[in-house]
């Protein structure tokens, strides 16, 4: 565990910290990192380019459908994108 980095990307709505993160994030795997990206928006979208899909269901949202984050099994919050990278929305307060 001594090579564990950790990366925040944060500021304001709409600088483009999604797409920065992504990119850099695939970079680094393509380096051959192991990466775990956590997105915390609401919005989830902070995976969507390494998923190639559309905003993966958020932490908060499944655990309110299964009832507590408890009845929750890791398949159901993570998935794997590009280059096996591992990605979890926890998502977040949505602020307009």
């Amino acid at each position: 565990m001594s090579n564990l980095r950790q990366i925040a990307f944060y500021g304001k709505g709409g600088i483009g910290k999604s797409t920065t993160s992504q990119n850099t994030l695939a970079a680094l795997s393509d380096l051959g990192q192991k990466i775990l990206i956590v997105g915390c928006d609401p919005k989830a979208d902070s995976t969507r380019l390494i998923l190639h899909a559309k905003a993966q269901d958020t932490i908060l949202s499944l655990a309110a459908e299964a009832g507590s984050v408890e009845d929750l099994e890791l398949d159901d919050v993570m998935k794997i994108g590009y280059k096996d990278i591992r990605c979890v929305e926890s998502g977040g307060l949505n602020r307009g």
